[in-house]
């Protein structure tokens, strides 16, 4: 999904509880082991088939999901994951891959920590029926999430000492051993210096997922990419990854240069290489050099 914008006091809040809560668990360097936090907070995780027709009716009550409880709208959602707030319980589906556990996990224990977020849990309001701010609340448990996953300051840190290509993706996410997903947009997002972008598609070969809109499903983009290139929309990354993509089983599917022209008409030339992971084509766009200065039109004369 689109990238998610936080306002800078409440990042440096959830930064400081989940910094915090690595803390008292003990993980100061990666990688995170998931489970010494949940012990921490004396959370019990356990695995049940979501989908099963008894669990749902027995639970329909208590989950809220989109704001409203689990019972208006069971028919329509497809769970993964649940955070039981007064039982002190997080139940993943048993279909979810294991490389998922801790993000889906990490998502709830933000849920879990975050103090404002206890209202959304224990009852309708009229602000936690409102859907901009159930959008806000799940934007701030991702961003736990990653916070908790990648050991907050200290992938940051790693991350401003790697190369800001794919090569140096990899050695992030072999160090953290999360997934390639998680991986790179915490890369990007949380790269300052760098005008970087990424994308996580379907292939062109495949059908999207019913629960997807578009076929991307995962877009993020550096800082500087998002002052310099708002116009720039995934579509428009998307078109070169299938421009330059290669029909393939798994692996390595594309590695291309292509130009991008910035908000102001300057043009900069982009490398991308795309990975296929068996479900998403995973994309990392890193800008190379600014290839031309903007053309001034003064009328009566030649363009400058």
């Amino acid at each position: 999904m689109g990238q998610d914008q936080l306002d800078a006091n409440t990042s440096k809040e959830i930064e400081k509880v989940t910094w915090g809560l690595l803390r008292e668990a003990g993980i100061t360097s990666p990688p995170v082991k998931v489970p010494a936090i949940i012990e921490q907070l004396d959370l019990y995780r356990e695995f049940y088939d979501l989908q099963n027709p008894t669990f749902l009716e027995r639970t329909k009550h208590k989950i809220i999901v989109d704001g409203r409880k689990l019972i208006d709208i069971v028919s329509r959602i497809k769970l993964v994951a649940v955070l039981f707030f007064d039982e002190d319980r997080i139940v993943l589906d048993t279909g979810l891959p294991t490389i998922k556990h801790d993000w889906a996990t990490c998502h709830e224990v933000g849920h879990s920590v975050l103090p404002w977020h206890k209202a959304y849990f224990r009852g309708d309001t009229a602000q936690t029926l409102d859907p901009a701010w159930q959008e806000q609340l799940e934007a701030e448990a991702n961003y736990a999430a990653s916070e908790l996953m990648f050991c907050g300051p200290v992938f940051d840190q790693e991350a401003r000492d790697v190369t800001p290509n794919w090569e140096g993706f990899a050695k992030l996410a072999q160090r953290y051993g999360k997934s390639m997903t998680a991986t790179l947009r915490r890369l990007v997002t949380h790269s300052p210096d760098q005008v970087m972008a990424m994308t996580v598609s379907t292939p062109f070969w495949k059908e999207k997922p019913a629960d997807q809109p578009k076929r991307w499903r995962h877009f993020a983009m550096s800082p500087r990419f998002r002052a310099d290139f708002a116009n720039v929309t995934p579509e428009a990354l998307l078109a070169h990854v299938d421009a330059h993509s290669e029909q393939r089983s798994g692996g390595p599917v594309a590695e291309f240069a292509f130009s991008l022209d910035d908000d102001d008409g300057e043009s900069h030339e982009f490398y991308a290489k795309s990975f296929y992971n068996r479900y998403y084509i995973l994309t990392l766009f890193v800008e190379m050099r600014k290839r031309s200065a903007r053309k001034i039109i003064v009328p009566g004369y030649a363009a400058l």
